[in-house]
């Protein structure tokens, strides 16, 4: 299984909540009107996630662009799925305790069955939800996308938190270029007082400048995208 997210609470609000200043956005991108995009994500709250091409066919079929049709795909998405952080906990907690290769590949085999269930029935997930959904939506939509794994960074700190990897994402191929997100950050974060998921669009994570992104986030595969 993808590894699952160890970076969330204060670390994760900080990051989601205090990042007022210029968010790395290429610009190309951070100048499209994505209004009719953005009220196609609107459309569909609590979708089915039993069919995932009809959900994309939704989404997509009135936008022309591939720009468009990902933002619709990637905002829903952020909309309709809350970050599960029982499940993080019990992640967390189980994968601290396992030394050997072996138990932690049982461990992760068995979570994987519990992350994708909570999905698909509850609309709930952790970041290697996220990214699968993210994929799929796009694959149904005709788009090329990728799940990347790696280490989510703490703000200001630029080393790995631990030794496996912590958290998961996308790469999606717009135009024949490859283009990092990350749902998971983009869609809300936890109120470290009440524990409670908040959601809250931040669109600091969508198609954002490499080189930005790259400073939370670092691949375990070191190979650049192509």
């Amino acid at each position: 299984m993808r590894s699952l997210c160890a970076k969330i609470a204060l670390t994760w609000v900080a990051i989601l909540f205090c990042s007022t200043g210029v968010n790395g956005q290429i610009d190309e991108f951070n100048s499209m009107d994505f209004s009719k995009a953005d009220s196609m994500a609107t459309l569909y709250p609590d979708h089915s996630l039993q069919d995932l091409r009809l959900l994309a066919t939704k989404l997509t079929r009135p936008l022309s662009t591939e720009e468009e049709k990902f933002r619709a795909i990637y905002k829903w998405i952020c909309n309709n799925i809350a970050y599960d952080y029982d499940i993080y906990r019990r992640n967390k907690r189980e994968r601290e305790k396992l030394v050997h290769p072996d138990a932690l590949k049982i461990w992760n085999n068995k979570i994987s069955t519990v992350v994708f269930r909570t999905l698909l029935n509850e609309h709930k997930t952790v970041c290697t939800g996220y990214a699968y959904l993210v994929k799929e939506l796009a694959y149904h939509a005709g788009l090329s996308c990728r799940i990347v794994d790696g280490f989510g960074l703490v703000a200001k700190d630029n080393r790995p938190l631990s030794k496996l990897p912590n958290h998961t994402w996308n790469e999606i191929r717009l135009n024949g270029e490859w283009y990092p997100c990350d749902a998971t950050w983009s869609s809300g974060a936890m109120n470290t007082t009440t524990w409670q998921y908040v959601r809250k669009y931040n669109n600091r994570y969508f198609l954002q400048d490499r080189a930005e992104f790259e400073k939370r986030h670092v691949r375990t595969d070191s190979a650049p995208a192509q």
